[in-house]
């Protein structure tokens, strides 16, 4: 997770700030709503993860990904690229301390549910929206 973050956040960090308010292609989201959809997906991994913690059972989400993806778009809109950049380092913090107090058997318990959710919306993350810095 820390090693695919840091190539993430370095592929960033080589955009010129102004760049990554630019549009990923006809009618899709800019890069910086992309980084807002990032933050948006690890602060609902580290809400579901500490209800985890606490009760031992994997934890749903909350409403359709859909919906959540156009929300965290639009908020987006609303912030400056530098806020989202902000917003998105502490994200991560927040997603690794989590990650880091969960034992090896609560990230492998319920057939890996803890480490699966983990991966989606962190390092397998990441590799999707690699393209999106290109």
């Amino acid at each position: 997770m820390d090693e695919d973050w840091a190539a993430f956040r370095g592929r960033i960090a080589a955009i010129p700030l102004e760049r990554l308010a630019d549009p990923l292609g006809d009618g899709a989201w800019s890069r910086k709503q992309m980084l807002a959809h990032i933050v948006t997906w690890h602060d609902l991994t580290v809400d579901r993860l500490s209800r985890f913690a606490e009760s031992g059972e994997p934890q749903g989400l909350e409403g359709d990904a859909d919906a959540i993806n156009a929300r965290a778009a639009r908020a987006a809109e609303g912030r400056t690229t530098g806020e989202i950049l902000l917003a998105l380092d502490d994200s991560f913090r927040r997603l690794r301390r989590v990650v880091v107090r969960l034992s090896d058997g609560q990230l492998y318990v319920h057939d890996g549910w803890a480490a699966a959710v983990i991966a989606g919306n962190s390092y397998d993350h990441y590799a999707e929206h690699r393209a999106d810095l290109d």
